[in-house]
């Protein structure tokens, strides 16, 4: 039997490129065995450890001090704009992949975990196949639909971000907390106007004009739909139209030119009108150019009209535990009640108005708290 002691030293550096500093500690703590074998390797392991994806990357002076002043208050965090630099040295005793992306980052580049009152504002509504299918088949993982969430293999990869913390990149991270905010308004929005209105039907929630699920584009039941936008923005971020720098024009002159342009239409030989390119024609005689595209749009999720009462809370039952939904911040799914319990889901279950009894498992206690 091979021993610790008796490695090749290549199985050792394959083994300390996936951990930590942290981990490798914890590991030679395990036993005196281990400890020994272990302790003959130390430059080595510790110069192969899981190194940050940043490390070569310059420390900027300017950048410290911002990170700094943004580190005091988390709304500072939810900057868009794009850092070149970093604000400090890469640790070394805490790294690991990001929970969205998959790459390897350290805590100086990981973000400032969110406060904990804003776990609950992180769930995204499923529709009912993403509810119904079978848990495995959510996750990243390749594995087998049957395989249950009790297992290592489903287990690691499900929302954590409760029970372990946030760990996510600069990128993945800073428009989280505004994602949450466009995702609650769509709910308030929903919530005050419904199917009908005086009388005649407004096509809310009807075929494609509902909330769509989580999971957006990789949702079970998600389709292929034309999508429509304006060619003038869609060309000019496309880089297809550079705008010419035009000179100061007094105010008159400036919306007689806008009056001309608004009315007018240049054409132009390689954006002129096809397939994808359509000539609509407007109030007024405006002929505009529409784009048609084909994008993948997930499948509309439930709703209920307990929760368009005064006083309801938005995804009431995603924040209790009690339905299966999508988190959106690690893009990953947060089991629901059912799959806590190893029950199969129902659609009858997942279709109640309102009448279930709430019991709360384990692993919602913190989100119960917060409530």
């Amino acid at each position: 039997m091979t021993t610790p002691t008796n490695l090749p030293n290549s199985v050792v550096e394959a083994i300390a490129s996936s951990i930590d500093l942290n981990t490798l500690d914890a590991l030679s703590r395990t036993c005196r065995l281990i400890h020994h074998g272990l302790i003959q390797y130390r430059a080595t392991l510790i110069n192969s450890t899981l190194h940050c994806q940043n490390e070569e990357v310059p420390v900027d002076g300017s950048e410290t001090f911002r990170y700094r002043a943004r580190a005091g208050n988390w709304f500072y965090m939810e900057d868009g704009r794009s850092y070149n630099g970093k604000s400090g040295d890469c640790a070394r005793d805490m790294v690991g992949e990001c929970r969205r992306c998959g790459d390897v980052i350290c805590r100086n580049c990981a973000i400032k975990p969110p406060a904990s009152v804003a776990l609950k504002e992180r769930h995204r509504r499923l529709c009912k196949p993403c509810v119904h299918a079978p848990i495995a088949t959510l996750i990243k993982a390749p594995v087998d639909s049957h395989v249950p969430l009790s297992s290592e293999l489903v287990s690691r990869d499900v929302c954590k971000c409760a029970d372990e913390g946030v760990w996510l990149c600069q990128p993945c991270g800073r428009s989280i907390r505004a994602a949450d905010h466009d995702y609650q308004r769509i709910w308030r929005w929903r919530n005050q106007y419904g199917e009908v209105l005086g009388g005649l039907g407004t096509g809310i929630g009807e075929g494609v004009r509902g909330v769509v699920c989580g999971r957006e584009a990789d949702c079970c039941a998600a389709k292929e739909v034309e999508h429509q936008v304006d060619c003038d923005a869609e060309d000019a971020r496309d880089g297809n139209v550079a705008p010419a720098p035009a000179p100061q024009q007094a105010p008159v002159d400036a919306l007689i030119d806008q009056l001309r342009l608004t009315h007018e239409r240049t054409p132009s030989p390689s954006l002129g009108p096809g397939y994808l390119r359509h000539e609509i024609e407007g109030i007024g005689g405006v002929v505009k150019r529409k784009r048609v595209r084909m994008v993948r749009v997930g499948h509309c999720v439930p709703e209920w009209d307990d929760e368009r009462t005064s006083g309801s809370r938005i995804l009431g039952r995603e924040v209790r535990g009690e339905r299966r939904s999508w988190c959106g911040w690690c893009n990953r799914v947060i089991p629901g009640e059912k799959d806590l319990l190893n029950e199969p889901p129902s659609s009858s279950s997942s279709s109640a108005g309102g009448s279930r009894r709430t019991s709360t498992s384990t692993t919602r206690s913190t989100e119960m708290k917060l409530d």
